[in-house]
């Protein structure tokens, strides 16, 4: 699996984990540990993804066709 896929998947899993722990936490139950791990997950998502894409278009290789090369 390439690394910006990785990087999407986890931003969406920590932000439906962030989405769920903040309605157990308004709501009477253990909320707080799953909306720390919901947002610890997110942001380790967002910063693959940020990481792995701006490493994409950065290498001056990014812009080749690489079935003409």
């Amino acid at each position: 699996m390439p690394a910006h896929r990785l990087g999407a998947v986890l931003a969406i899993t920590g932000a439906l984990l962030t989405l769920a722990g903040a309605a157990l936490y308004v709501l009477p139950g253990p909320g707080l540990p799953l909306l720390v791990l919901g947002l610890t997950t997110l942001a380790a998502g967002l910063a693959t993804f940020a990481a792995t894409r701006r490493h994409q278009t950065s290498s001056p290789r990014s812009d080749r066709n690489p079935e003409l090369t």
